[in-house]
């Protein structure tokens, strides 16, 4: 029965009534009714979503926002509803609103700036946080907002107050890898690179803290150095990839930091040995495998090493893994190196099997069998399917025009090739020579003699 009361009450309030000098205004036990339904709608919209239903409960908080606006609570949870479901701009409009309605409400608050920093704005979060600081400093004096009021600071150029941020932060939590991170990025702001480098090695050298992550952020700072900036600094730059690797000597993403930044600065034997370690540690790791095959291929190693490594990827990954795929691809343009051309269509074959619009596979099968002027037919359909996953690849481009100049189709050659040249053909004396074929073979003599000179050129390195 209170189902039906509770119904029947909600359709007594929706009703118009009838507009009178004595009727102007809700009485009080009309208003208490009102806020009674409005109460008990919004639980049950509440629990709905509490229960997975979001779609149920943004339908009943629509409702509720729409016959009853202004209210905060109402906003506020249909805020997090369209959160959930992903739809962030209308989320942040009805916790803004929220915030707005009842200023005093510092979860509103605490909530908008979680929302702002799922979005990625940071500014608007730390002006949220910096007031709930102020306003409630034993609650908000954290490693986790100094951080973020020290980033804010970053952004805007204020290094000396972002560096007392991140140092209130390490005294707080002198683990806290984000204040360590932003206090190095102040050094090397201000041009203090042993400042910078010092503070990086105090993170390095922390064996709490998480080795991926660690070796991530060097990783990064590896891969923005220029080379003036590596001659001067390399003993810092290898202590810091060294220093993962010893704090952290059999994890995966510290061998292959090391392995990859020796190899990679020539200094490959040093690399070599731990890209070994890498994969005695890890014989089932697809990167540690791909690795060795990498260091193969570079230091001109066999032609049956070669293969024999795609194969021992192959069974780590398994044959139908996409991460196989390169290693599938390799077999078969290793084979056609060797003019094995029959084993190299069994492997681009059995590759095709495991992912039948590899592109890779179909560009090089269709493009090698049309140099054997065979099958010229089968090598057109898989020459298509490149050009349509990926229009813009000037190789793709080029192997099927080839293959439509082939079987003399010669007016539909020409745009793949046009197109071609608008996305790196140029650099290719083979597209350029290609292309002039066409043009040839369409009498179009003169501007086919232009590319053949620009072919030449390409040629002989001008």
């Amino acid at each position: 029965m209170r189902k039906l009361a509770l119904i029947l009450a909600t359709l007594l309030f929706l009703v118009p009534g009838r507009v009178g000098a004595q009727e102007s205004r809700p009485t009080a036990a009309a208003e208490a009714r009102q806020q009674s339904v409005l109460e008990t709608m919004l639980i049950g919209a509440v629990a709905s979503m509490q229960s997975g239903d979001v779609d149920n409960a943004i339908k009943h908080l629509e409702y509720l926002n729409k016959n009853f606006p202004g209210n905060d609570a109402v906003n506020y949870w249909l805020g997090v509803s369209y959160a959930l479901k992903g739809r962030t701009a209308e989320a942040e409009a009805c916790i803004q609103a929220a915030a707005a309605l009842d200023t005093a409400n510092v979860w509103y608050k605490d909530n908008l700036a979680s929302l702002y920093l799922s979005e990625g704005k940071g500014d608007k979060a730390a002006d949220i946080y910096l007031k709930l600081l102020e306003s409630d400093p034993g609650k908000y004096t954290n490693a986790y907002t100094l951080s973020l009021l020290g980033n804010q600071a970053l952004s805007e150029y204020k290094d000396s107050l972002a560096l007392e941020s991140f140092e209130k932060a390490l005294v707080l939590s002198p683990d806290y890898t984000p204040a360590i991170l932003g206090k190095s990025e102040v050094y090397r702001m201000r041009g203090n690179i042993p400042g910078f480098f010092a503070s990086v090695n105090e993170m390095v050298q922390n064996p709490a803290l998480n080795p991926s992550a660690k070796c991530d952020y060097v990783n990064q700072l590896l891969q923005h150095i220029d080379y003036g900036f590596y001659q001067l600094w390399r003993p810092q730059l290898d202590s810091l990839v060294t220093g993962c690797a010893s704090v952290h000597p059999t994890d995966s993403s510290a061998l292959r930091l090391a392995g990859s930044w020796f190899y990679g600065t020539e200094r490959k034997e040093k690399g070599r040995e731990y890209f070994t370690r890498f994969v005695e540690a890890f014989p089932e790791n697809l990167d540690a495998q791909y690795l060795q095959l990498q260091v193969l291929m570079d230091e001109g190693s066999t032609a049956r090493e070669i293969i024999d490594q795609c194969e021992t990827i192959i069974r780590v990954g398994g044959e139908k893994n996409p991460r196989v795929m390169p290693a599938l691809a390799t077999i078969g343009d290793t084979y056609h190196q060797l003019g094995q051309d029959r084993n190299a269509y069994k492997a681009y074959e059995r590759a095709l099997k495991a992912d039948p619009e590899y592109l890779p596979v179909l560009n090089n099968y269709a493009y090698y069998l049309c140099l054997t002027g065979k099958k010229l037919k089968k090598a057109e359909a898989m020459s298509k399917i490149t050009v349509e996953k990926d229009p813009d690849n000037a190789t793709y481009l080029d192997t099927y025009g080839w293959i439509l100049y082939l079987r003399k189709k010669y007016q539909q050659a020409k745009p793949y090739f046009k197109h071609a040249m608008l996305y790196g053909g140029r650099d290719s004396a083979v597209i350029l020579e290609h292309y002039a074929k066409v043009l040839d073979a369409l009498g179009e003599k003169d501007l086919a003699q232009s590319f053949y000179m620009l072919a030449e050129k390409k040629k002989s390195g001008q």
